[in-house]
């Protein structure tokens, strides 16, 4: 839910992070470490090494049969190996060192079925370089022989690498990044553009009887690749011949993958991801518990669901940290197996886990499991019968509300469909919101203008006395039975002194009368932390932050104001493992995750 900015006096403080209160755990001095997933840390040389060997072996396959031409032989050369057949090596050449230098940029990533093909096509590639160095004859000391003997010894070198490093590619694919799908496009084409320009450059003169310059050279293979074609060139030898057919295979290649790098997440997108978000909808009907799995369905989570398809977890990866919203959800029998299951899954793609506030209900369980329990702080959440026949007669409310009544205020309910026409305004309110310092929108825990998803939802409207739009909030589904939520909170810069408080009474009181039971205020992040004799050590020192940083985040004055509305409170963790370097790798995750691509 957004923070909400009023004009404030003494009395009427208002927090800015009422509803979004972000959890800060102090880094310490433990910020040097490695973040666990980087490219270039100590744990990930023996991938890198992998990879660059990879690399190494696609580019030489591709390009060495641009610099190895059929010298003369003997007849019995001829006899025996048709010249059909020797090009036809080259071609299968040029076709494993572009999937090797595909499958490299796979395995950077450590994906587990990249290995086994990786493999697979050294393996064969292994026998081009010694069927080719055994078929071919030349003198001693030739500088083929060099290459054709350094090829044989990346290819093998680079086997035994992956055969004694196979245990840290346990990647399982995950088709579902498109931005991902894009640089594998963008690196197959210039691959295939630079062999297609080597190879011209490379040519001799008799081959089509042109010399080629480099600006040539790249025209021509851009032509070739854009099914222009070079009619004019006309091949003189069969040197010539094959390397126009290899520059068009090269090219087909390059464009398969990069079609498949592409398809795969837009299939993705389009077919896969809205099927698993109906069945988390589903599962979610049956057996969610709080405010906060409304945000399981929002489009920035991964969802792994049991075999059972009755548990299901709602995620996202930064960091090489598996993050869960929440608690996973599912019948109580079943969870234990699926959280067991689903961490042994992270394990295996090599993502540590964390569960981002997390109720009560299974903390035990996440401790049984071995992994760390630190309380981050609490809900509020309001009685809406003792609200409605109690709290709102308290003197603060009720002299405010009688006030702004009396000048014209009014809080107006809106069912959906909401018209284009509101949305627009709506939109301005949320611009002139967004514009405050500070102020961004954030995902993942939370949910952001969206014109389409806003226009189902209830929405509420503070209106001043000429009818003009001040402020809204829009009502949202809590899946705790009885209760309600709102997520957009958004005014405009200027707002009278207790507008808010009255926007509340009135939200809450309209709420009850439509018989609700509950009303989630959100977390308030720090809340009853390390207050306990017997907390942790992490949570003493939490406990310290919101003692000596509240004069930056106002912790404390976000847990007064939702005070005044008499919530009872629930406790909400964080679960993460690894200790306090976890804790670090942990919290860094967490500060990224809710910032929107």
């Amino acid at each position: 839910m957004d923070p909400i900015t009023p004009e404030p006096t003494e009395e009427d403080e208002v927090p800015e992070d009422f509803i979004y209160s972000p959890v800060v755990v102090s880094p310490s001095s433990e910020t040097h470490l490695p973040v666990k997933g980087g490219y270039f840390t100590p744990t990930q040389f023996p991938v890198l090494l992998v990879v660059v060997t990879t690399l190494i072996n696609g580019l030489v396959l591709t390009f060495q049969p641009l610099f190895q031409r059929l010298a003369a032989h003997p007849r019995l050369f001829d006899m025996m190996v048709p010249y059909g057949i020797y090009h036809w090596s080259r071609s299968l050449s040029v076709a494993v060192g572009v999937t090797l230098v595909y499958l490299a940029m796979n395995l950077l990533h450590r994906k587990k079925t990249s290995w086994f093909i990786a493999v697979f096509a050294l393996a064969f590639s292994l026998t081009i370089h010694v069927i080719r160095a055994l078929m071919e004859v030349r003198t001693a000391g030739d500088a083929t022989s060099a290459l054709a003997g350094f090829s044989i010894f990346t290819c093998l070198a680079n086997i035994g690498l992956l055969f004694w490093y196979r245990k840290r590619f346990t990647v399982r694919s995950e088709p579902r990044n498109i931005h991902l799908g894009v640089a594998f496009l963008f690196v197959t084409f210039i691959l295939a553009i630079a062999y297609g320009v080597v190879g011209f450059q490379l040519l001799a003169t008799r081959d089509f009887g042109i010399q080629f310059q480099l600006q040539d050279a790249v025209v021509r293979t851009l032509r070739e690749f854009t099914l222009m074609g070079n009619d004019d060139l006309v091949p003189h030898t069969r040197f010539a011949l094959w390397f126009l057919e290899s520059l068009r295979f090269a090219g087909g290649m390059a464009g398969a993958f990069a079609v498949f790098s592409l398809f795969r997440p837009i299939e993705y997108q389009l077919r896969t991801r809205p099927a698993e978000r109906a069945l988390m909808s589903k599962i979610l009907d049956q057996h969610g518990q709080d405010a906060l799995d409304n945000y399981k369905l929002l489009p920035d989570k991964s969802y792994i669901f049991s075999a059972s398809k009755n548990c299901a977890a709602a995620y996202r990866t930064i960091l090489d940290v598996a993050i869960h919203l929440g608690d996973p959800v599912g019948p109580a029998d079943e969870l234990p197996g699926f959280v067991r299951a689903y961490i042994a899954l992270c394990h295996t793609n090599g993502w540590s886990v964390a569960f981002m506030q997390v109720s009560h209900h299974n903390v035990n369980l996440y401790k049984q499991v071995g992994l760390n329990v630190l309380k981050v702080g609490e809900d509020a959440i309001v009685d809406l019968d003792k609200f409605a026949k109690e709290t709102k007669d308290k003197k603060d409310f009720r002299s405010r509300n009688r006030k702004l009544e009396k000048e014209g205020y009014k809080l107006e309910k809106i069912q959906p469909p909401i018209s284009d026409e509101l949305l627009t305004e709506l939109q301005e309110i949320s611009d002139e919101w967004l514009s405050l310092p500070g102020r961004r929108e954030r995902t993942f825990s939370l949910g952001y203008f969206d014109r389409d998803q806003l226009r189902s939802d209830t929405v509420f409207v503070l209106k001043a006395p000429d009818n003009r739009k001040l402020a809204f909030v829009n009502q949202v589904r809590s899946y705790a039975p009885g209760e309600v939520s709102i997520d957009l909170m958004r005014h405009r810069n200027e707002v009278p002194n207790g507008s808010m408080d009255y926007l509340f009474v009135k939200l809450l009181v309209g709420l009850h009368s439509d018989g609700f039971k509950r009303f989630s205020l959100g977390l308030a992040a720090l809340s009853g932390v390390g207050e306990k004799p017997d907390s942790s050590l992490e949570e003493k020192a939490v406990h310290q932050i919101y003692e000596h940083m509240n004069r930056f985040f106002s912790y404390k004055g976000l847990r007064r104001y939702k005070s005044k509305f008499d919530p009872f409170w629930e406790e909400r963790f964080l679960v993460y493992e690894g200790g306090t370097p976890g804790l670090v790798r942990t919290a860094l995750a967490i500060l990224k995750v809710a910032e929107p691509d």
